[in-house]
Order: structure tokens, then sequence, then C-alpha cells
């Protein structure tokens, strides 16, 4: 159901509803993911494909800056999905790429069902609910808190993203790459590292040692 109060809510409740997972129409029509964009009201179209946008700047202006605080704090936290790091769009809710299969690097956020996809060709984002209801995330307010703090996310899952491809096309392992720049590599970019380092990714031993992580 959707959040009472919404500009109210604790970062609890908020984290809470988002979790929640939606079974009917109704349950999704209701989900919060949808009344947040709601409150923005706008759409932006991509490649002929219609996304209801999340406007940070705006939802701070509406006075809804606990919820911007909470979506910001959520993104910086997002972890790249340990055994699907690119998102394969099988199912065309992004710009539809034939060529580039690493376009999308795909991000668990918040909780429940909760996905962070990250464009590498268009430099967007988008916050979707349960494979489904894509929104673009953007901060209209040139220079804003949160229109830095958006682009300074996206700054740091452009160099993930740039670690992912090196790490997965087997260029980082082809000889050109000392095993120091490896360690910095994974040293400068958490998110890169705890892919890495979680289980599921399925590393083994002899690469995270390259890597310093062994």
């Amino acid at each position: 159901m959707p959040v009472k109060d919404l500009d109210k809510a604790a970062d609890s409740n908020i984290r809470s509803a988002y979790e929640q997972d939606y079974k009917t129409d109704k349950e999704k029509r209701d989900h919060v993911h949808r009344q947040v964009y709601g409150l923005v009201n706008r759409t932006q179209t991509i490649t002929g494909i219609v996304y209801p946008v999340i406007d940070l700047s705006l939802l701070k202006t509406l006075k809804y800056s606990n919820v911007v605080v909470f979506l910001i704090k959520s993104f910086k936290a997002a972890g790249v999905r340990p055994d699907t790091p690119f998102h394969m769009n099988s199912e065309s809710k992004y710009p539809v790429d034939a060529v580039n299969t690493e376009r999308y690097v795909e991000y668990n956020v918040i909780g429940g069902g909760m996905r962070l996809i990250y464009d590498a060709t268009s430099v967007n984002l988008f916050l979707s609910a349960h494979y489904s209801d894509p929104a673009l995330l953007t901060a209209s307010s040139v220079d804003s808190e949160e229109q830095l703090e958006l682009n300074d996310i996206m700054t740091s899952q452009r160099v993930t993203h740039k670690n992912l491809v090196g790490h997965s096309n087997g260029t980082y392992f082809d000889g050109s790459y000392e095993d120091e720049r490896l360690i910095s590599f994974a040293r400068s970019d958490p998110a890169f590292r705890g892919w890495l380092q979680n289980k599921n990714s399925g590393q083994f031993k002899s690469t995270l040692e390259k890597y310093g992580l062994a």
C-alpha cells in the first residue's frame, strides 16, 4: 500500500515499503515506487520507450527531502548483482542493443526486488521494481546537492562498468596489466571489489589473488 505521510516517513518505513513484493495489479499500482514517480508526474522518451521520471530535485521542491536522502544513500550502497552483473535486457525494457551485451550493469538496491540499472552507452540510470516499471533517475536543478550526488554515483558506476568489462572479457588478464594495477582497480572501486569478493560471483582464488583480495 502507499506510504501514509510519505513526506514525514522514516528511512525504515520507506525501506520496508520498497521491499514489499506485489502479486496483484492493485498491489503493483499501490507500490511506493509508483507512488514516488507519481509525485513527479513526468515522463521522458528514450529511443521510443516512455519512462516515468524520478526527478530528485522536484521531489525535494515538493518537500520530500527525506525520500531523496533515502534514495541517494541507497544508491551509494548498491551492490553489483553477483551472478548477473550485466543485465541482458531480455524483456526489452531498455533500449535494445544487439551488439553490446555489456551495456547495462545491474545492481541490487534497497532490498526486495528493487534494481538499479546503469546504461553505460546513454549514461542513464534507472530504478526498477521487481524487474518491471523502470523509472529514469534525474536531478533537474543545476549544481544542486542532489544533482552533484547523482553525478558522483554515476561517475563511480562508469568506473565499475569499465572494470567489470575488463575483467569479464579477459582484457585485464591478457598480459597488458601488472598485478599492482589490478590491485589498484579493486582498492579504488568498492562496488567492483564487493562483486569480486561475493562468493556468488564465482571467482577463483587465483583470480582474487591477482587483485590482492585472497
